[in-house]
């Protein structure tokens, strides 16, 4: 019998837009691991395509909840964050990564905060800085191409990305993240977008992409770092587990630009679950 494996989802709670928690519980259960959430923020909306969305910082929560867990003897083989209510919640992260995690614990950070070269509704430098401490605490981080640039303090580039200035990003984002680094939304040229991703510490690399589409895809980051850092989790190779994860994504697009769906309700990955399930019963033999 296989061991349980779990993982704890440290982002806030949109009602409507399919992104953080409502996209990493559903796509981490379907990747064979067990999802606990700590919800940072609760919003009716995402912030893409909205207006006048309502926003609660849930900070007051966060630790209650890491205690009773610990209190509880529950155990983390993964702690999985993404969005922030405010860089203030960073130093809370730094003090639940402390709780709940042993020495077999990995902690994944999904830099959360800007997309498109610029920052998202109400974030700043501020938790550019907070992320910053955060990376150097995590084994994996996930930033797209705008958070490598913010991250890093490198110039964000709009359109193709060729290989030296990817090269760039990567060698500054590893003087913040000694681990696997997976960027996201990397352009080569005018056909395709996906993921490179590279382990620092074996210098494996490897990318991992689909068909270009017109416009945003709200929820996307998620939708491949939830599944992605379940598959990490899962033991499953660098290379695989990108593919996998991006093979998810890309399923997901295709659906929601077949039917048609509005963009800032994110991407139709239910429909795309059954073969990212199989995909993920082939990748572990079970």
């Amino acid at each position: 019998m296989e061991d349980l494996i779990r993982i704890a989802a440290i982002h806030d709670i949109s009602g409507v837009g399919k992104c953080s928690l409502t996209v990493a519980l559903p796509v981490i259960s379907a990747s064979g691991v067990e999802c606990a959430c700590i919800p940072t923020a609760l919003l009716s909306t995402h912030t893409g395509g909205f207006h006048n969305f309502t926003f609660r910082d849930l900070s007051e929560e966060m630790l209650p909840i890491s205690r009773h867990w610990k209190e509880e003897g529950i155990v983390f083989d993964g702690i999985y964050s993404g969005y922030l209510a405010s860089s203030k919640q960073e130093e809370m992260l730094e003090e639940i990564i402390g709780m709940l995690s042993n020495e077999n614990t990995k902690v994944i950070v999904d830099p959360v905060m800007a997309d498109n070269g610029i920052y998202y509704s109400n974030l700043g430098h501020d938790m550019c800085l907070a992320f910053r401490r955060l990376c150097g605490k995590a084994h994996i981080i996930t930033p797209n191409i705008t958070e490598a640039a913010l991250l890093t303090g490198l110039p964000y580039r709009e359109g193709l990305h060729e290989s030296g200035y990817i090269d760039s990003l990567m060698e500054e984002l590893t003087k913040l993240c000694s681990g696997i680094i997976a960027v996201t939304g990397v352009c080569p040229d005018n056909e395709s977008v996906g993921v490179y991703a590279v382990d620092t510490k074996t210098g494996e690399s490897c990318f991992s992409s689909g068909k270009a589409k017109e416009g945003v895809f709200c929820g996307t980051g998620d939708l491949f770092a939830s599944a992605f850092s379940a598959l990490m989790l899962r033991g499953a190779g660098l290379k695989d587990a990108v593919e996998t994860a991006v093979s998810l994504v890309n399923e997901s697009i295709e659906r929601t630009v077949l039917r048609g769906t509005p963009r800032r309700n994110g991407v139709d990955f239910e429909g795309a679950l059954p073969n990212y399930i199989k995909r993920v019963s082939e990748l572990f033999g079970k």
